[in-house]
């Protein structure tokens, strides 16, 4: 859950330029792999300075000490996502649509 409502976050907070997978690679980069033990603080402090954002570290103040239960239906109407039947149907006119189309994009193609 953290992972989708991050990736939704640094998205709208950077028009799209950035996801989690750049804060998620800067990380790797920054630390050198899984050889390191690094705080999830640190990691956290890392990915967001790679994409201009406190948005990990934000949505991890508001996750860690509280269970949390995002309301995904509303979620997914922001980004387009309805339910029609057993699939679903992809609306051009929500408010996130960007950046659900955003991060369905591949990464070469994002920019």
């Amino acid at each position: 859950m953290f992972c989708l409502l991050a990736d939704v976050e640094i998205h709208r907070r950077t028009h799209n330029k950035f996801g989690l997978q750049d804060a998620m690679r800067a990380v790797t980069q920054q630390s050198g792999g899984l050889t390191v033990d690094w705080s999830v603080e640190r990691v956290l402090r890392a990915g967001d300075a790679a994409v201009g954002t406190t948005a990990l570290e934000d949505l991890y103040a508001q996750m860690k000490d509280t269970p949390v239960t995002p309301d995904l239906m509303a979620l997914w109407r922001k980004l387009g996502v309805e339910p029609e039947g057993a699939s679903v149907r992809l609306r051009e006119d929500a408010p996130l649509t960007e950046v659900r189309v955003a991060i369905m994009r591949a990464p070469a193609s994002r920019s």
